[in-house]
């Protein structure tokens, strides 16, 4: 079986068919970050994929943002599913994952939060193992929070996002299921995992990279990362957790791999010289990854997003469930056909009206000359033409009957007066769908017959037409009199209205002064690139030179040269 992990940074921005772009990945469970979809904003294309049953988790603090999903091939359907690590979410009891693992250390409404923003998703599968034994294995698919060097609430919530997942996996281990945490880990573990790792002091000191240290187990530590000295006192633990109980997959196969990096700064354009660092992990319990681990690989060659996807393979295979678990998408009320959307009341209204105006075009002209029509006043207040043979006399009472050679000039007529009928009903009152359309242009008779009314335009016209000969008149005259100043006279206005739209671009060109040209690099000696400051500070907002090539490491010559020089606009 094949598990893969892809932050695709928006799912809705990716390149063609959704299916297609799974198929291409080649993997049996695919758990993907950073949806940045809601609820209220995921469609049906993305919801239900031929051929594959996923499980989504929504944001609900902010719109388009977070959110992960995890799109299961139908030959590896989960007999469980639910969404985010606490046990508030959960509405059903049908198809729960279950063991929280012991969360007294977390108050309600710290539970919520951390659930709040879409970052887990769990399936829980049934597999058997290469022995042939049977068994269970639990993914949990995550996208943790990014630490904001602004916010000091944002590096809080980050490690107690750590502390509720590692509580979370630990408690299914411990219930007899296999486990594996995979996603966007948002930290680097050790040196050989960025490309730019800066001071030693700094580096090993970090809390997400602590609590990292000790999620692994011994053999996947870093001695030089500090251990924690008190769990009640770290917030990235709490004191019912042991730590030790996962392995990283790809370090437990290639420990010494340099360069194996997941994600890349996408302005400076570091992914074409590999200038990066690895956020994006697989973690396996112990016992999994000594028996099923076969390999894990990175695709650096799959684009699309600034990271990309990191597939481990195991020995094991997937049972499929005979039923998906109810968070499934395809199982959801606007997706299943059980809930009806508001437009559905007015499409059906539409679709009515469409059928009712083919009909009457259909039958207003007769197939044989010996039928006839017959117009009856239904109970809607539009009339209702019928085909009528010499059978015509079993209608009810009140119908009447015209012969064919009568039927235009009073078919016509009464259709009109009841047409008129039907406007004045709409006029006492209207419908709802008058709100949704275009409004009506209202025409003012002029009380006139048609004959006055074509003397009327005619008179319009002839009035009209002498008034345009009375301007060509003067125009001509005003040409003679022009013409009758001399020449000298017409190329001094001339040369005024030159130097008033020259004085008037000058002024523009003041005003909107724009940069400089780009200056040549000293390393490449090529043109640089114009960037500008977006960082809150004293120089947001400023503009910069830099060298134009990608962002690399200091020694490779094929990378950017540390050319650097500040826009500096002419005083006037």
């Amino acid at each position: 079986m094949k598990i893969l992990t892809w932050n695709i940074n928006g799912i809705r921005t990716a390149k063609g068919n959704l299916k297609t772009l799974l198929d291409s990945l080649e993997a049996d469970v695919i758990c993907i970050q950073e949806t940045k979809v809601t609820r209220d904003m995921l469609d049906e294309p993305t919801a239900i994929v031929e051929g594959y049953n996923s499980y989504f988790a929504f944001s609900r603090k902010r719109s388009g943002y977070s959110g992960v999903a995890t799109f299961c091939k139908d030959s590896a359907t989960p007999v469980k599913a639910e969404e985010g690590l606490g046990s508030h979410l959960c509405s059903k009891n049908d198809g729960i994952v279950g063991y929280y693992g012991d969360t007294t250390e977390f108050d309600d409404e710290e539970l919520e939060s951390l659930d709040a923003e879409g970052r887990a998703v769990i399936t829980q599968h049934k597999i058997r193992k290469k022995d042939g034994s049977e068994g269970y294995l639990a993914i949990i698919n995550v996208y943790c929070p990014r630490v904001d060097p602004e916010r000091e609430d944002r590096h809080l919530y980050k490690l107690r996002f750590f502390a509720l997942l590692q509580t979370r996996a630990e408690a299914l281990v411990k219930s007899g299921s296999h486990v594996i945490v995979l996603g966007d880990i948002n930290a680097k573990h050790k040196k050989i995992d960025h490309c730019d790792p800066g001071e030693d002091e700094e580096f090993y000191s970090q809390p997400s990279r602590i609590w990292f240290n000790q999620f692994v187990c011994e053999d996947g530590r870093d001695p030089n990362i500090p251990p924690i000295a008190d769990k009640e006192e770290f917030a990235g633990t709490t004191t019912h957790v042991e730590g030790g109980m996962f392995v990283d997959c790809f370090r437990h196969l290639y420990p010494d791999q340099k360069e194996a990096y997941t994600n890349w700064h996408t302005l400076t354009g570091a992914r074409d010289t590999n200038y990066g660092c690895r956020l994006d992990y697989i973690f396996c319990d112990n016992d999994f990854i000594r028996t099923d681990l076969h390999d894990c690989v990175i695709m650096p060659e799959v684009m699309g997003s600034d990271h990309c996807p990191v597939k481990a393979n195991f020995t094991s295979g997937f049972l499929k469930s005979d039923k998906c678990p109810s968070i499934c998408t395809k199982l959801m009320p606007e997706f299943s056909g059980r809930q009806q959307k508001l437009s559905s009341f007015f499409l059906k209204r539409q679709e009515e009206k469409t059928v009712v105006k083919s009909e009457l075009k259909k039958e207003t002209v007769p197939e044989k000359p010996s039928s006839t029509l017959v117009l009856e006043k239904s109970e809607s207040s539009a009339p209702r033409v019928v085909h009528s043979n010499s059978d015509i006399k079993k209608t009810r009472e009140g119908s009447r009957k015209r012969p064919l050679s009568q039927e235009t000039d009073s078919s016509s007529s009464v259709t009109s007066l009841k047409k008129r009928k039907s406007d004045n009903n709409l006029a006492k009152q209207g419908s709802l769908m008058n709100f949704f359309g275009k409004p009506k242009q209202t025409v003012v008779s002029t009380g006139l017959t048609e004959k006055a009314e074509k003397d009327r335009e005619n008179l319009v016209k002839q009035n009209s037409s002498k008034q345009e000969i009375d301007k060509q008149v003067d125009s001509k005259a005003s040409d003679v009199v022009t013409n009758g100043t001399s020449q000298g006279t017409k190329e001094v206005n001339t040369d005024q209205s030159t130097k008033v739209k020259t004085g008037q671009s000058s002024a523009w060109k003041n005003l909107l002064q724009g940069p400089p040209p780009a200056p040549l690099c000293k390393g490449h000696k090529e043109p640089c690139v114009l960037r500008t400051v977006k960082k809150a500070g004293p120089n947001k907002g400023k503009q910069f030179f830099v060298c134009a090539r990608s962002e690399g490491a200091s020694d490779n010559p094929e990378a950017r040269c540390d050319f650097f020089k500040w826009v500096e606009y002419k005083k006037k």
